[in-house]
């Protein structure tokens, strides 16, 4: 669920904006491990964080005549950053303009706006900014291993991953009890 997630973002901003948008690791990117080049925005997974308050506590799951188990599911935020790349720092700043712009006119994607997210199983994508300061920017570069570049960090909210185990387990058919008297 995770690439799907972020592949929806890529591909409703590649829709929407008048640049070109690509899932990469900025740190490869810096780091000339990777050229990239005709693409003006990267979108770089850098956090993922699990929301612990939204746990199902569902640990069966009944489908047709038989139970299965199920772990609790597994809801996730992710920190993605976007990173304005190669057109020289005047074009750079006006394309986060634009990604900047897109997210406040469009910050939840769900099936009535993004038919796609079904297909991917997911239900509702919502995108928040994430507002760092000069200390935060400055350690989330030096973790990249480069000098900062013009991006704009955002949290995509509630990214769930749920599955159920294919073998079946016995239903309790009968409880015994015992009691005994107190006198």
């Amino acid at each position: 669920m995770l690439y799907p997630a972020i592949e929806n973002i890529q591909r409703v901003l590649n829709d929407n904006i008048d640049r070109t948008v690509t899932i990469a690791n900025i740190a490869e990117i810096i780091s000339d491990k990777v050229d990239i080049t005709d693409v003006d925005v990267i979108i770089s997974l850098v956090n993922i964080e699990e929301v612990r308050l939204a746990r199902d506590h569902q640990y069966v799951v009944k489908i047709g005549d038989e139970l299965l188990p199920k772990k609790p599911a597994v809801h996730l935020n992710l920190s993605l950053l976007f990173t304005a790349h190669g057109a020289g720092y005047e074009q750079d700043i006006r394309t986060l303009q634009e990604v900047v712009s897109f997210f406040q006119r469009k910050a939840v994607f769900d099936k009535t706006n993004t038919p796609t997210l079904i297909d991917d199983g997911l239900e509702r994508l919502m995108m928040e900014m994430v507002t760092l300061n000069i200390e935060q920017l400055q350690q989330l570069w030096s973790m990249l291993g480069g000098r900062y570049q013009p991006s704009v960090l955002y949290k995509m909210r509630m990214v769930t991953i749920d599955s159920v185990e294919t073998n079946p387990i016995a239903p309790i058919k009968q409880i015994e009890a015992y009691y005994k008297n107190k006198n």
